[in-house]
């Protein structure tokens, strides 16, 4: 399967692979990571959009700019961001930037589903997977708008971002990279059919839509939230 140039290098973004595994397009990532300035959201999910107050699970405060996160929600979005009646922004030039490095089909072996994906179950079932993404866009909220959200919250949301500030640990979403992707699973000829079952279990959780199922899978998770920048909120 060909590859378009650069889609190799944008992955090891979103995976937060070392800059060793990019090899000779290190310097190109180290670029794009400070131009979008994203963590690769684990995993990806629709749970975290812009303007949602959250907090870093197995936070480390000294690590500032991590590569990868996994997020908890503080005040679900109908005390929060729902309350302010505008949608984030699409950012339509950053957008079409990412869109040219990421968007394009490429294989990889059964390991990576669980490096940029979190699918460890179905990286053991799998032998390979076609990986094809699509729709690349990032959304966001400016500043201004981000404090009108946090001025919004219902009393007890307030309280729990509080304590969470007392903790160094309250973040607010101010932009995300959402992208669809298309899974093409080649399953191993030894996978039992208890082991396939996990692996489904684990793709539907995790938002993937299943098609049919037989030595191979294709699945497709539609408008997921991959890369997610933060906010340190510091009080409210």
């Amino acid at each position: 399967m060909g590859r378009k140039p650069g889609l190799r290098l944008a992955f090891c973004l979103l995976a937060g692979l070392p800059l060793a595994a990019c090899q000779s397009e290190d310097r190109q990532l180290e670029g794009i990571i400070v131009k979008y300035g994203f963590s690769r959201n684990v995993p990806p999910s629709t749970l975290h959009g812009p303007g949602l107050l959250v907090a870093k699970e197995n936070y480390d405060p000294r690590d500032q700019s991590p590569r990868s996160v996994q997020l908890a929600t503080l005040c679900t979005a109908r005390y929060s961001v729902d309350l302010y009646g505008f949608k984030p922004t699409p950012s339509e030039t950053e957008s079409r930037d990412v869109a040219s490095q990421i968007g394009g089909s490429f294989s990889v072996e059964a390991p990576a589903l669980k490096t940029l994906f979190n699918l460890s179950a179905t990286a053991r079932a799998a032998r390979s997977a076609v990986v094809t993404v699509a729709d690349a866009r990032i959304y966001t909220y400016a500043r201004d708008e981000l404090a009108e959200i946090r001025a919004l919250l219902r009393p007890v949301c307030r309280e729990t971002v509080r304590t969470n500030i007392g903790q160094g640990n309250a973040h607010q979403v101010v932009k995300v990279l959402e992208a669809t992707i298309e899974l093409k699973i080649n399953f191993d000829a030894s996978a039992s059919a208890a082991v396939k079952a996990k692996a489904l279990t684990e793709l539907t959780k995790a938002g993937f839509e299943i098609g049919p199922v037989s030595e191979s899978l294709t699945t497709r998770g539609k408008a997921l939230y991959y890369g997610v920048t933060l906010m340190p909120v510091t009080q409210i």
